[in-house]
C-alpha cells in the first residue's frame, strides 16, 4: 500500500486555519484563489479523519503559497502549521499526556521514540504505508516516500517544513526545552526519500 489519494479533513483545516493566522483571512483568500481552491473560502473542511478531498487539493495549496511566498518566506508558515498540528494533536491523543517530564534526558528521549512509533503506526492507516522511523546513533530519523507534503513539487532545499513543525512540537512537548530538528533530505529537492532527523538533546 502506497500513498493514499484522499488526504483526511482535518489536515486540510489545519492547514487553513493556521495560515489564517498568519497572513489573515484575506490574505488567506488571496492564496485560496490562486491555487484553484475557491470551494474552500468560508467552508474549512470540518476536523475529523474522514477522507473527502483529493490529496491533489492538498498539494496545489502548497504549491501556491510556495510560488506566492517563495521557498524561503513560506518556510514559517508551512512550520507554524505544523507546530500548531501538533498541539491540536495532543488533544486527539490522550497517551501524549502521560508523559513524565521528572525523568533524566534519557529516558525522556526514550519515551519520545515510545510514542512517535505508535503515531507513526496509526499515521498509516491515514496516509498509506509511507513511513519508516527508527533509531540513530543522532536520536531518531523518519522517512516518507512518497511524501504527501512535496509530492509533484521541485525545490532547491528541503521544503517539508510542516513536518518538521510538528516533529519539533513533539520532541519539545516532551523533553521540555531546547531541541533541533531538521530535513536532511527531500524528495523536492531530488533525494529518493524526505528525511526528518530529531536529535537526542
Amino acid at each position: 500500500m502506497g500513498l493514499n489519494e484522499k488526504v483526511p479533513n482535518q489536515l486540510l483545516h489545519l492547514t487553513f486555519m493556521t495560515t489564517e493566522e498568519i497572513i489573515g483571512k484575506d490574505g488567506l483568500n488571496t492564496l485560496l484563489r490562486y491555487a484553484k481552491l475557491d470551494k474552500f473560502i468560508d467552508n474549512f473542511p470540518p476536523p475529523d479523519f474522514e477522507m473527502v478531498y483529493p490529496i491533489g487539493d492538498f498539494i496545489q495549496f502548497v504549491t501556491g503559497t510556495i510560488d506566492i511566498f517563495g521557498e524561503r518566506g513560506a518556510r514559517p508558515i508551512l512550520f507554524h502549521g505544523g507546530t500548531q498540528a501538533f498541539k491540536i494533536s495532543l488533544d486527539l491523543f490522550p497517551d501524549m499526556h502521560k508523559i513524565d517530564k521528572t525523568k533524566t534526558v534519557e529516558k525522556k528521549f526514550e519515551q519520545f521514540v515510545s510514542l512517535y512509533k505508535t503515531a507513526v503506526e496509526a499515521s498509516k492507516y491515514i496516509y498509506g504505508d509511507v513511513f519508516t522511523f527508527s533509531e540513530t546513533p543522532e536520536g531518531a530519523a523518519l522517512e516518507i516516500g512518497p511524501c504527501f507534503w512535496c509530492l509533484g513539487l521541485k525545490t532547491e532545499k528541503p521544503i517539508c517544513h510542516a513536518q518538521v513543525g510538528f516533529q519539533h512540537g513533539f520532541l519539545q512537548y516532551v523533553m521540555g526545552g531546547e531541541v533541533k530538528v531538521e530535513e536532511t533530505h527531500c524528495i523536492a529537492a531530488g533525494d529518493p526519500v524526505c528525511r526528518f532527523v530529531m536529535y537526542k538533546p
